[in-house]
């Protein structure tokens, strides 16, 4: 390892302008790499590995050479010794239901020699076959993304072990997409093996998978929380910005092979607009909105106007559709620009003329009911609201005739709030009376009808 340690130095010390400006691909059949970037290491292998870390490099294995370009440079490093089979890493796992919940247990053992202890905890009922299935999938989910590429799995359950060699027929459901997610999460191992040992040989795996059901657990141990099974469908989306189509995507097709959309117009309209001067970046509504927010309050930005901060926008080579109302409506919704702008006096909406500008003008009355029977055998309800005030007057009756309307203006609105100027009632024939038309009569108080905004649906 020494050796092509010093290789790789000697190289990026003799064309050292050439390392710094272009990308370093390293071809090794050893794990140089690993070497390199050991914790533990000591010795020369730690100063040329402190050395060597200022610059960007990628240790590849080394089994074929390909055409590269003249800007990139390969370090080809070679041993004259017999090539040493890789060791595998060991994966000892274990799933338990217990009654305060289900868990699983993985313990990882190196090449090296290193043990991890990881334990994972499912929020979703699962049975004994369930865990043990979960146990095996995600101690080689974690061994693979730690760059195994050869692991022995030890576990002590047979339905896994027998049901992936084939012993053992699937027949639920469940297990069967089981069995087949565990053959998919192996098929990009070079080698895989399961070991089915007895319980008495699996008690560290079976002790922590117990351990990660309970709320026992101990600082030391890393311990994951499951909220679906990993046979479900829907996997994890990272840093996924916008599924949907961009309003550029028919433009940059036919930039990029010549197609059009099928409708005549629009086609027309991408071509003539494929020409247009001068040139400038075509973006998404994701980047459109992070761009006004850091021109507008960024470290540069002066809260802007809408129109000004579309015309810097473009100004700046960028450009979509909807660039000047896109700059509007964010300058509407900064809070800095509402707190310490110029005062408007203007009112934010239209001014609406009040019919009866004096309290207790006008009233409008209607019937309520019927409702439960109260005392009195009252089940109705005849209410009055003033139209400038927003005063209510109601009472209940226990029968709705001319007489109580009468009874109900008298005493509720005239002796208490005068006389009104009208009184909007609907087309009731309590209401719509001679005794109710003739006793407003005598005060001068107008009878108005309210209006129907819809015959149809009221009859």
């Amino acid at each position: 390892m020494e050796k092509l340690g010093l290789a790789v130095l000697t190289a990026a010390r003799k064309p050292r302008p050439y390392f710094d400006a272009h990308g370093i691909e390293v071809l090794t059949n050893f794990p140089l790499e690993r070497a390199m970037q050991k914790m533990d290491t000591s010795g020369k292998l730690l100063k040329w590995a402190i050395e060597l870390s200022e610059f960007h490099m990628e240790y590849r294995p080394h089994t074929s050479i390909k055409a590269q370009p003249l800007s990139d440079f390969i370090i080809e490093t070679s041993y004259h010794e017999e090539e040493v089979e890789e060791e595998k890493w060991e994966v000892a796992v274990d799933g338990s239901v217990t009654r305060l919940g289900s868990g699983a247990g993985v313990i990882i053992t190196t090449p090296e020699g290193n043990t991890f202890e990881y334990a994972i905890k499912f929020s979703f009922h699962a049975s004994n076959n369930e865990a043990e299935y979960e146990a095996a999938i995600a101690g080689v989910q974690i061994c693979g993304a730690a760059g195994a590429i050869k692991i022995i799995l030890t576990t002590d359950s047979q339905l896994v072990a027998n049901q992936f060699s084939g012993e053992y027929e699937a027949k639920e459901e469940s297990m069967k997409r089981y069995a087949e997610k565990l053959k998919q999460t192996v098929a990009q191992l070079e080698s895989f093996e399961i070991k089915l040992v007895p319980r008495s040989e699996n008690v560290l795996a079976e002790s922590l998978s117990k351990l990660a059901s309970s709320s026992a657990l101990t600082k030391s141990v890393m311990v994951e929380v499951m909220h679906r099974r990993s046979t479900e469908v829907g996997g994890k989306e990272i840093m996924v910005v916008t599924n949907n189509p961009e309003w550029y995507d028919t433009m940059w097709a036919y930039k990029r092979d010549g197609s059009l959309p099928a409708d005549k117009m629009e086609a027309r309209k991408v071509t003539r607009n494929s020409c247009c001067l001068p040139l400038m970046r075509c973006i998404s509504a994701y980047e459109s909105a992070r761009l006004i927010e850091e021109i507008h309050e960024g470290t540069c930005g002066n809260h802007l106007g809408g129109k000004t901060l579309a015309l810097i926008c473009q100004r700046q080579g960028y450009y979509w559709p909807t660039m000047l109302t896109d700059a509007q409506e964010y300058v509407k919704k900064c809070e800095k620009c509402q707190m310490f702008s110029a005062v408007i006096n203007r009112p934010a909406n239209d001014l609406m003329p009040i019919l009866n500008p004096i309290p207790f003008a006008q009233w409008g009355m209607d019937i309520l009911g019927s409702f439960t029977t109260a005392t009195g055998g009252r089940k109705f309800l005849i209410v009055a609201v003033d139209y400038f005030t927003k005063w209510i007057e109601a009472e209940p009756v226990a029968k709705i005739t001319a007489n109580q309307v009468k009874k109900f203006i008298w005493k509720n609105i005239i002796t208490m709030f005068g006389l009104p100027t009208a009184i909007v009632m609907d087309h009731g024939v309590q209401f719509d009376c001679s005794p109710v038309q003739i006793f407003l009569g005598l005060y001068n108080v107008k009878f108005a009808y309210s209006s129907v905004c819809h015959p149809q649906s009221n009859g």
